[in-house]
């Protein structure tokens, strides 16, 4: 089968390999969707010390199964499923909390173990998803990214409250169409880029650069805002956040863009600001990313671009140097 191993940084290659035999309690997926993650391409950059190459990189997947192992009763081959790629002990007392993101013993498919970039894949049966024989795999394939931007809104949004978001990358969209599901009215997204405004926009946001923002947001927030989420994660966005949000606010840190970030926290002390960091998901979050998908609630159509498995080195490329105008690419082994 057809691999792309990363083997150092800004170094992508297809590789001819064996298929994956499942262990007793794994499933084998023919993969169908595999979507390129912004934190794959700062692995792609060599700028992420838990990816260590020779690694088949791809957390964000989708397909059907065509092989089990000896204890997997419950799943049947060619079955249409999605990966949740985060795989923890699930005895420790964060696991038993209900909080396998933060299990210190956790896992994650495409980083720690083979992932989806690739034509086969084998993975834990009990990762799996069964999904409708009806729905799209490239769609199916953003459950992750998904599970990520819900369980962000869950720590800080309340029913009915406005939310402003920086960034209108993959993350940032998929928060959007998740705020508003979860019951949002007003959404500020802001981002530098023409194209990715233009993709929030569609999708129901005001939206504005970080020039017009100050009169923008007066106008959108008259009495501020009490929920931002920063889904870049850079000092930057980081400061703004802090300096926007309503005293007594929440501002939710999605982005891993930057390491060290310097922040005026002595306003953060005095406003009683509240930073909370947000990391992957649970597994109730999984769910209900998967039911939000199957329902029909979430739109990949406009901003998602489909690739072939061998032009995979190519899209990161191209997203690397900034020309990809698509705010999301899905590969398809």
């Amino acid at each position: 089968m057809k691999s792309i191993v990363y083997e150092g940084p800004e170094i992508l290659s297809i590789h001819e390999v064996e298929i994956p035999l499942p262990e007793a309690d794994e499933v084998v997926i023919k993969v169908k969707a595999v979507g390129i993650c912004g934190s794959e391409l700062e692995g792609y950059l060599g700028h992420s010390s838990i990816r260590v190459p020779p690694l088949v990189m791809g957390h964000e997947f989708a397909g059907e199964i065509t092989a089990q192992g000896s204890n997997v009763k419950e799943i049947s081959l060619n079955s249409k499923v999605v990966v949740n790629p985060l795989l923890s002990c699930g005895e420790c007392t964060r696991c038993r909390e209900g909080r396998p993101n933060i299990c210190l013993q956790r896992r994650i498919v495409g980083i720690h173990l083979p992932g989806g970039f690739a034509e086969y894949v084998a993975v834990p049966a009990s990762s799996v998803t069964t999904l409708p024989v009806t729905i799209d795999l490239a769609l199916a394939s953003l459950a992750e990214p998904l599970a990520v931007c819900i369980h962000a809104l869950k720590l800080g949004m309340t029913m009915l409250s406005d939310i402003m978001i920086y960034g209108a990358g993959p993350i940032g969209l998929l928060t959007l169409q998740a705020a508003r599901n979860m019951g949002a009215r007003k959404i500020l997204v802001v981002d530098r880029q023409p194209v990715r405004l233009a993709y929030a926009e569609q999708l129901g946001a005001t939206v504005s650069t970080p020039e017009q923002l100050d009169s923008v947001f007066d106008k959108v927030f008259p009495s501020g805002v009490d929920t931002i989420v920063d889904c870049v994660g850079v000092g930057q966005t980081r400061e703004q956040a802090i300096l926007r949000i309503n005293p007594g606010g929440k501002v939710i840190l999605i982005g891993l863009g930057q390491d060290v970030s310097t922040l005026t926290m002595n306003h953060v002390v005095r406003q009683e600001i509240t930073l909370m960091g947000s990391y992957t998901y649970s597994n109730q979050d999984f769910a209900q990313a998967v039911e939000l998908l199957v329902s029909g609630q979430i739109i990949h159509e406009g901003w998602t671009a489909s690739r072939k498995l061998e032009e995979g080195p190519e899209a990161f490329a191209k997203l690397a140097a900034g020309t990809e105008l698509a705010g999301k690419i899905i590969l398809h082994p």
